[in-house]
This record gives C-alpha cells, sequence and structure tokens, in this order.
C-alpha cells in the first residue's frame, strides 16, 4: 500500500516532488520519483510484498518504455505471474508491482478485467506518451486528477494536488449543501476547486491533451446484467462459503506483520473463522468506550462478544479503550481525510490504526458486508414504509409529532426517541424520498435556516440528490431491495466508509484489506435472492448466519447489529459540549458569515438540553470548521519531507 503522484503534458519536477513528499505518510519506507519527456511520476513505499529494493517503484520495463506508480495490493498476483511467465515474460521480483507492470504491458487498458485487488495505479506508455490511471472496482482506493495548464496532475490524495496548484485550494461553495445532507460529498466532484475524484470502476487514457474516462465496472449495470441464482439454499452456502474462504486466503498474502480488526460482530467473526480455517491465527484489535459514554448512544458494548470470538478461535486481542482526545485529535482526521467526512469514526480509526502500527502493518476488516448483504436498518425501514402505504400520511404524521411532543417534555429521553421519530418522519413519503430521507441528515428546511447565503439553486432536489436519484433510476428494473442496496454500493461506501477508512489508516501507515468487497464475491450476492438478505423484514444477513451455522458462536451469529461508531451523542452533550461550543461560535467561525449564528446557537442549547438530537449536526459543521482551517485557511503548504531528498529513480535501477 503506497502513495502515487505524477503528471503528464508537461515536466515541472519540483510540483512531482512536492506532490509525493505530501504523501510521506502513506509509504515510509521509501519514495522515489522518474522523469520524461513530458511526464513524471512519484512513489511513496510501504513494504508489504517483496520488501527488496528491486520492487521499488516507480518501476520501468527493461527496454525503458512503460513506467508504473501503483498503490494497493493485485491479490491474484501469482496466478497472473504464472500466465505472463507462459507468454514469455521474465520475472526478476517477487512483487505484485511487476506482475502489474507486465500485465499492463501485455493487455493495455483490458488489464483492470483481469484484476482481483484493491488498486489505483499509473501506466505510462513513454514511446505513445500516453497515461493510463485506473481504480478498483469497488474503490477501496483512492484518485484523484486535475487538469491545469494543458497538463494532467494526478494523485492519491488530494491535499497532494493543492499543495502545488494553488487555485484549487479555493472552496467550491455551492457543493457545502450536499456536505451537510450527507456527510460527504458523492460523485466525482471535491470541494476543491477543479480536484475531481475518479469514480469507482474507472479507468481513463490521456492521449494528445485529452482525458477519456469510461467504466469498465459499474455496480448497477453488473447487477442488471447477471441472472438470478436458482440453486438451492444449502448449494448458495456452499458457493458463498468458497468464495469467502479464496478472498481471505488471496488478501492474506504479506511479507508483514498481518492482523484483523475484530468487533465481534457478525462480519468481522466470519473473517477470524476463515483465517484459522486455513491456519492463520492472527493479532487481533478491538475498540471499546466507556460505559458512561455508550449509554446516550444506546449501542451494546462490542467487547465481551471480541473476547468470545476471539477466545473461540484462539487469537490473541489487543483491547483498545477509546476515550479519544478528540480536541487533539479531529484537526488530524480531517487533515488526512482530505475532504470533510463527517463520520466520528475518522477519530477512532486514526487511534486504533495508531496503537496497531505498534505491531503490525495490515489489518483486514469486515467492511463491506452491510452493503452486499442487506446490514443496514434502513433497508427495512423503507421497505416498511412500502407495506403500509394505505396508512393515510396525517396519522403517520400525527404520530411523529406525539413522539417529537413526548422528547421535548421530558417523558421520552431523546436516546429512545429518536429512531422511532426518524422513522416515522419518512415512512408516508414515495420510495426514493423514503430512502433518500433515511440516508441524509441536514433537511432542505434545516439548510435553508442554518445557511446564511442559501442559494436557491443550491437548494434544488438535483443539485443535492440528483447524483442518487440518477442511480435509482438506472436500477428502476431491480427489486426496491437491489436498488437501494446498488445505489449504496456506488455512493456509501466509496464516497463515506472506504474514503474514511484508507485515509485514517494510511496516516498511520496501515493497509486495511477488506475480504467481503473482493468484486467476485459482490458479483455473487448480486445474483442471490433478496430473502437471503433481509427476511421478514427484519432478519438481516440471513444467508451468512445460515452459512456459517455452526461455525461460529451462537451468541454472536444471533446478536442485535451494533454500528461500529464511537459515542457521538455523549460526546455532544457532554465531553465536547463546550469544546463544540467555543469553536462553532468563535470569532473567527462567525466571521466566515456561512451559518446563521442564532441557528447554531439553537442547536447547540436544544441539544444540550436532550429536547432535539442535533449531535450529528453540530459534529458535522465542527468537522466543516476544522476543514476551513487545515484547507481554505492554510497558507503553508510545504510538505514534512524534503522533497530534494527524494531520488531520482534511473532506468536501470528501475526496470523490471
Amino acid at each position: 500500500m503506497c502513495g502515487i503522484a505524477g503528471m503528464i503534458g508537461g515536466v515541472d519536477a519540483r510540483a512531482v516532488r512536492t506532490m509525493t513528499q505530501m504523501l510521506q505518510h502513506r509509504g515510509p519506507d521509501d519514495g522515489a520519483v522518474w522523469f520524461g519527456t513530458d511526464a513524471g511520476i512519484g512513489h511513496r513505499r510501504l513494504k508489504i510484498i517483496d520488501l527488496s529494493d528491486g520492487a521499488r517503484q516507480p518501476m520501468i520495463s527493461d527496454d525503458g518504455r512503460w513506467v508504473l506508480a501503483f498503490n494497493g495490493e493485485i491479490f491474484n498476483y501469482r496466478e497472473l505471474r504464472e500466465e505472463l511467465r507462459a507468454k514469455g515474460h521474465v520475472f526478476r521480483t517477487a512483487s505484485d508491482s511487476e506482475v502489474l507492470l507486465h500485465a499492463c504491458i501485455e493487455w493495455g487498458a483490458e488489464v483492470t478485467a483481469r484484476l482481483v485487488g484493491q488498486f489505483a495505479f499509473a501506466f505510462h506508455d513513454t514511446r505513445d506518451r500516453t497515461l493510463l490511471l485506473a481504480r478498483d472496482h469497488l474503490g477501496v482506493k483512492p484518485l484523484y486528477y486535475a487538469e491545469s495548464e494543458g497538463a494532467l496532475y494526478f494523485a492519491s490524495e488530494a491535499k497532494a494536488l493543492a499543495a502545488v496548484l494553488p487555485h484549487t485550494r479555493s472552496p467550491r461553495y455551492d457543493l457545502l449543501p450536499r456536505y451537510l445532507a450527507f456527510l460527504w460529498i458523492p460523485g466525482e466532484e471535491t470541494l476543491f476547486t477543479g480536484i475531481r475524484k475518479m469514480l469507482p470502476g474507472t479507468r481513463a487514457l490521456w492521449r494528445d491533451g485529452v482525458l477519456h474516462s469510461e467504466r469498465y465496472w459499474d455496480p448497477v449495470e453488473r447487477w442488471k446484467d447477471l441472472q438470478d441464482s436458482r440453486s438451492a439454499p444449502a448449494e448458495r452456502d456452499d458457493a458463498l462459503r468458497g468464495l469467502m474462504a479464496e478472498a481471505v486466503r488471496s488478501q492474506l498474502a504479506s511479507d508483514v506483520p498481518l492482523g484483523l480488526l475484530l468487533s465481534g460482530g457478525l462480519d468481522s467473526t466470519i473473517l477470524l473463522a476463515e483465517m484459522a480455517a486455513q491456519n492463520h491465527t492472527p493479532r487481533a484489535f478491538t475498540a471499546t468506550y466507556e460505559a458512561a459514554s455508550r449509554k446516550r448512544d444506546v449501542f451494546r458494548d462490542d467487547l465481551p462478544y471480541a473476547r468470545i470470538a476471539a477466545e473461540t478461535f484462539g487469537a490473541s486481542l489487543t483491547e483498545e479503550t477509546l476515550e479519544a482526545d478528540v480536541p487533539m485529535l479531529l484537526p488530524e482526521a480531517v487533515w488526512h481525510c482530505d475532504e470533510p467526512l463527517a463520520d466520528p469514526t475518522i477519530v477512532s480509526n486514526i487511534a486504533l490504526t495508531r496503537s496497531a502500527r505498534h505491531s503490525l502493518t495490515v489489518l483486514l476488516t469486515g467492511m463491506g458486508a452491510d452493503e452486499i448483504f442487506a446490514g443496514y436498518p434502513r433497508y427495512p425501514a423503507v421497505l416498511f414504509g412500502e407495506k403500509i402505504r394505505a396508512v393515510p400520511a396525517p396519522l403517520v404524521r400525527s404520530a411523529a409529532g406525539l413522539v417529537q411532543a413526548a422528547v421535548r417534555s421530558g417523558l421520552l429521553p431523546i436516546e429512545r426517541g429518536r429512531r422511532p421519530l426518524q422513522l416515522l418522519t419518512h415512512l408516508h413519503k414515495p420510495f426514493q424520498e423514503r430512502f433518500l430521507g433515511y440516508s441524509s441528515y441536514f433537511s432542505v428546511s434545516g439548510m435553508r435556516a442554518l445557511l446564511a447565503d442559501a442559494a436557491e439553486e443550491d437548494l434544488g432536489d438535483s443539485a443535492l440528490y440528483g447524483f442518487h436519484r440518477a442511480l435509482l433510476d438506472r436500477a428502476g428494473s431491480l427489486t426496491p431491495l437491489s436498488r437501494m442496496m446498488a445505489t449504496d454500493l456506488c455512493t456509501f461506501l466509496p464516497y463515506l466508509n472506504l474514503e474514511n477508512m484508507d485515509k485514517t489508516s494510511m496516516a498511520n501507515a496501515v493497509e486495511m484489506r477488506v475480504p467481503f468487497l473482493d468484486h467476485r464475491l459482490v458479483e455473487f450476492t448480486m445474483r442471490i435472492p433478496d430473502d437471503d438478505k433481509l427476511r421478514r423484514d427484519t432478519e438481516r444477513k440471513v444467508i451468512l448466519r445460515r452459512a456459517w451455522s455452526g461455525r461460529i458462536p451462537q451468541s454472536i451469529l444471533h446478536r442485535p447489529k451494533t454500528g461500529y461508531s464511537p459515542p457521538v451523542r455523549g460526546w455532544m452533550r457532554e465531553g465536547l459540549r463546550d469544546y463544540t461550543r467555543d469553536l462553532l461560535l468563535s470569532q473567527r467561525a462567525r466571521e466566515r458569515g456561512m451559518f446563521r449564528e442564532n441557528e447554531v446557537r439553537r442547536m447547540l442549547d436544544e441539544n444540550a438540553a436532550g429536547r432535539s438530537e442535533y449531535s450529528m449536526h453540530l459534529w458535522t459543521l465542527l468537522v466543516f470548521e476544522h476543514w476551513m482551517r487545515q484547507y481554505a485557511d492554510r497558507t503553508d503548504w510545504t510538505p514534512a519531507a524534503d522533497i530534494d531528498a527524494l531520488p531520482q529513480i534511473s532506468p536501470e535501477e528501475g526496470r523490471s
């Protein structure tokens, strides 16, 4: 796992060096740059597979024609190497990077059809003066790009581009409503002017000054193309276990210590069971919080279940009590995330991976299982609304009003009334509005009250929800459950969960691997019936529980879902209450003139008193204020690492 950066259409050696050194945290083990006639490529290396200097990047072909910079892992590299050897390719290292270089030479842009892994790479043809950029199927690894003065710049993180392209540092304030709605920004656009994200499953070719992009793997279209499985449940269970075993086996490849993030939930315990079945008993890490912090968020402690799982499979367990120093960690987390991501786990992830880095470099995680096996509560909530369409909307609104009144009067604690109120607020709406309502935070009316200059066009339906609606419409031939899941695979998964996971772990030079997102396994889940995912509107992840029944402890198999999240409601109402108020009402924040002070004060007061639930809304504003200070207000963009100390790789050193 590494960081890549570079440009084509011109060579600015200082810019390439600066971009590369801005990514030092992603690859502290090594770094180098390469320069050609009209291109420059840089690489920061985190050594994981083949620790020798021979695997250094940028990697150059024997004839000097092709150059590769690669971030990630190719999990089927051994099989590809044998196929390429049969075609006459000669290998000098044991690295997956060299396999990818030769695979790109052999198959060109079509190489993406042969790759199983998590990757973002740049492949340059010095003779044809082209550059191929590609990002993995689900978007595990990030890739940003920008065009300026006839040249294309690219990097693993937006901050590397912002460091050398000053015009990109001006925030796209027109996108602020999208951030407030979702806590992140969907699609290719970012809050940096002119910096774009490459979509997952995309490859792009730069030729003659023009970038041509295409999707080689699209979850919605792939879902529509695949035939439903007509096999018996037992056969589907066997097939799933086989795919899971293969995904875990391939992702155990590592020449450095490898471990597991173990919550004690269904997903991570299945990974532990599969690792143990392959005679790999890892060191496991789990996070917990003090009971006083958890009580306001009303979720169960994972720790007892993590202990059960670890004891069952003989794993050593490191328990981290994360009463995070948020004022210290949050600015750092926001900086590493590039874009504002208002998920409280950015703080806990930074703390947990920093602890894990003392003993290992690679962690497997169960992320992605909720998206492909219908693990989120919003799925049955949306479908429940379809079943009670006959209930008059005024009756539903009256019920919501009663719950709200009970909360405001103190008869019902906000911790208990939050979810029923959310359910009732959206229950009577049409399908798309219901799904978007359960997937978003600030409402349009809430944004109008908050934003000082709320332009109507910025708060229009298309501006806020157009990306999601287009996906839901394209998936219109699928079942309602599949439409939601396919949309989440294209939005919630890459732009929040995976972005968060990559940036916070790579901040500490820890590689995260996600076996559930092996695209072959994901395609299998697209084929199975809805009843294998959600049954009787309440039982989620049905096939996982059925396929691993008797293979993992019963107490874990049937435990209720607990979101992997810190106790943000406890934080915002107690430990962070004064800190949040001081920051959001500071002179610096007020002088920005972006949010109406009286509305911010109202949310702070209502939340502190427990009359309304604004914890996540306030956290969203808190993250944004830190983002403004870290990026929009920043004047010094000097990398932490000396750009002149970065060696320029020679053809002889980089050739393969």
